[in-house]
């Protein structure tokens, strides 16, 4: 999907109620799309809540999102209203939910269905409207396939399906936001830039920005901080690395050369085989997707084996 076909998109369902599913690689602008659908919605003058879904922590994820009475578990010190409440009447974002646990699914499930819901601890029913917008870097249907999200769940908030693309994949969209990066920092910092020489903007449209829009934003930061001038050169552009697809490789061939540990004992193989999979979600910020096309291998193959390495640390 191009960034016209976006736009175009985003027009079309700001005025709807219907649930939207925002999916893209991490650093795509999700949140970005997710407030501007709201601005232009119905809603506008009702709260905008964003709920970071994989920044709580799994046993408090239900109570952050429905709140809780006094004494609910322990240190429930005071009553907590939740993010749903706090949305009554506008939109709640949640960022990340393929990160939201089965059991806080069903719970999902049955408040967008019902419009009802019940504080952790409390069996007192209330009722509120509230428009979702979800957003996630995962292939939720790879994650049903794999038993860690609700195929029910999916169909109720994925009623619009908007794509963001990769940043590569925008072609000269890159150094349109790149010049809007630049306008910006220039302004925060008073510096002089202008634009861009015809080698930085090679530069620019040759990387594969698999950080996507923040690492691009990051990047320009970087050189307006740094560097004086009218016009950032290639040289001002040195922070972006000459071959991205090799930085993978090389960690992952230093973390499998790592077979021994410091008492020459050879480590088990499963142990190697995790750290080169975490590592490489961790490089690709959580896109397993990504991490699995670079590890070559499939991306059932990696959900498979967290199951299996967060099993056996249960035991």
């Amino acid at each position: 999907m191009s960034m016209r076909t976006v736009y175009q998109m985003i027009d079309k369902v700001a005025t709807s109620k219907a649930p939207i599913l925002i999916t893209g690689e991490t650093g795509t602008g999700k949140e970005l799309c997710a407030e501007a659908i709201y601005k232009e919605s119905q809603q506008a003058d009702k709260p905008f809540i964003i709920c970071n879904c994989a920044a709580i922590a799994e046993s408090l994820r239900e109570s952050h999102l429905f709140g809780h009475v006094k004494g609910a578990f322990t240190g429930a010190v005071n009553e907590q209203t939740g993010l749903v409440s706090k949305a009554k009447g506008g939109t709640l974002f949640l960022d990340e939910i393929g990160d939201i646990p089965l059991l806080t699914q069903a719970t999902l499930l049955r408040f967008m269905q019902t419009k009802t819901f019940s504080k952790v601890g409390s069996h007192k029913i209330e009722q509120l409207d509230v428009r979702f917008i979800c957003a996630t870097n995962r292939n939720l249907l790879t994650e049903i396939k794999a038993g860690l999200f609700r195929e029910d769940l999916y169909y109720r908030i994925c009623t619009i399906d908007l794509k963001l693309p990769a940043l590569r994949e925008r072609g000269q969209d890159i150094l349109l936001l790149a010049q809007f990066f630049l306008h910006k920092f220039v302004k925060e910092e008073q510096k002089y830039f202008r634009g861009f020489n015809a080698e930085a903007e090679k530069k620019l449209l040759s990387y594969e920005w698999p950080g996507n829009v923040r690492q691009l934003q990051n990047i320009i930061y970087n050189v307006v901080v740094l560097n004086q001038g009218e016009v950032v050169t290639a040289e001002m552009l040195n922070v972006i690395p000459n071959d991205s697809s090799n930085s993978l490789n090389n960690q992952e061939n230093s973390l499998s050369s790592r077979v021994l540990t410091s008492d020459n004992v050879i480590r088990p193989f499963r142990e190697i085989e995790e750290q080169v999979i975490r590592q490489a979600i961790d490089y690709c910020e959580g896109n397993v997707t990504r991490a699995a096309k670079l590890l070559e291998i499939g991306k059932t193959t990696i959900f498979n084996k967290l199951k299996q390495y967060n099993q056996s640390s249960d035991k």
